[in-house]
């Protein structure tokens, strides 16, 4: 076993090399790859070291491919060449750590954000950072845990008394983010097929809510109002604190119409839980 062991740590080692097969055996002082004989096959017409090789390239195009479908409009919005250049930085600061390839791309968003070698993608795009924050919460809004949706007729059978306790909680798939840039215009129009045009995006800042309801995952920025009272359910905050928080805003004769239609909004995008 302890033998199958470190063959299997040879392998993993040059298979993900980031320079390749050839120039990891020539690091170690192997450049013609003799040491491979004693444990991996050649034949006449392929040497061990370029068999290795055909797996190093699968490997990394396979990463490269799930990547490029997980995150489709930043993959669109930099081009096939700097995409690949990008992962490519990016696996070799963060390797694949699990088994599945869901999570390969899961810290391409922080790597964006501050990694020294990704200083060259945040000049050329500094909306590539919350693209990939978008497009990540999107796959993570589509993996999440089911919840039992609150529904109108959950609240038409609450008694009057007990609304102002009523506790309200965001569905598992419901992401709440902070984005600058054309982040969510760009991803709109991959999704329509539209030209990637992100040097035409004027700055702005938006609150951004994604979530999944049935097999939808949708994205839609929210106004301020809104995107403060769901923060506060996000917080455990209860219908009571929300109407409060609407009484100093607006004054207490608009908060049983404002109230209602905002709970009304989320019931029926399927944002809250039973």
């Amino acid at each position: 076993m302890s033998e199958l062991a470190e063959t299997q740590r040879r392998l993993w080692r040059l298979l993900t090399a980031p320079s390749g097969v050839r120039a990891a055996l020539a690091e170690a002082g192997d450049p013609e790859g003799a040491s491979l004989d004693g444990w991996l096959r050649s034949d006449a017409a392929v040497p061990a070291a370029l068999r290795l090789e055909v797996y190093a390239n699968a490997y990394f195009q396979r990463i490269l491919g799930v990547m490029a479908e997980d995150s489709g409009a930043l993959a669109a919005a930099l081009g096939e060449s700097a995409f690949h250049d990008l992962v490519t930085a990016y696996l070799c600061v963060h390797p694949p750590e699990r088994p599945s390839l869901r999570h390969v791309g899961e810290r391409l968003a922080d790597f964006l954000d501050a990694h020294p070698a990704a200083e060259p993608f945040r000049q050329r795009w500094p909306f590539a950072a919350d693209l990939a924050r978008l497009e990540i919460a999107l796959a993570d809004a589509f993996d999440a845990p089911d919840a039992e949706a609150l529904s109108r007729e959950d609240l038409a059978a609450l008694p009057s008394e007990h609304w102002q306790d009523l506790a309200l909680s965001l569905q598992p798939a419901a992401r709440l983010l902070g984005l600058s840039g054309p982040a969510v215009a760009l991803r709109r129009r991959f999704e329509t097929d539209e030209a990637l045009e992100p040097e035409d995006e004027a700055p702005w800042r938006a609150t951004v809510m994604v979530w999944r309801q049935r097999e939808g995952v949708h994205f839609r920025e929210l106004e301020l109002e809104e995107a403060a009272l769901l923060e506060a359910v996000r917080r455990g905050a209860s219908f009571g604190t929300l109407c409060e928080e609407l009484a100093t805003r607006h004054g207490a004769e608009a908060v049983p119409a404002r109230a209602a239609g905002w709970l009304a909004t989320w019931v029926d995008a399927g944002l809250l839980t039973r």
